[in-house]
């Protein structure tokens, strides 16, 4: 039986702090590089102190390749999308 890290878990679930170093490693390539070098210190500059590496939570890789973002034009409506019903 494997030994689950709770440190690792409880950041990686409840920490906005890493849920913003994902997010930036998205766009900041070299942000994820240094993580994967240096995870303990990664994660001091975000605020999240940790003992040792194995505390560090998994950073995944790859999700902009499973994510799919559409930005739409606020500006014009959508055909596809109903109008918000009024209440007067």
């Amino acid at each position: 039986m494997a030994a689950v890290n709770t440190q690792a878990k409880k950041i990686k679930e409840e920490d906005w702090r890493f849920a913003e170093l994902v997010m930036r490693t998205w766009v900041e390539p070299q942000l994820a590089d240094r993580y994967l070098q240096d995870p303990v210190g990664t994660l001091a500059g975000f605020g999240i102190v940790i003992s040792s590496e194995e505390e560090a939570p998994e950073l995944r890789m790859g999700l902009l390749n499973e994510v799919c973002l559409e930005v739409e034009d606020l500006d014009r409506p959508s055909d596809h999308v109903p109008a918000m019903p009024s209440f007067g």
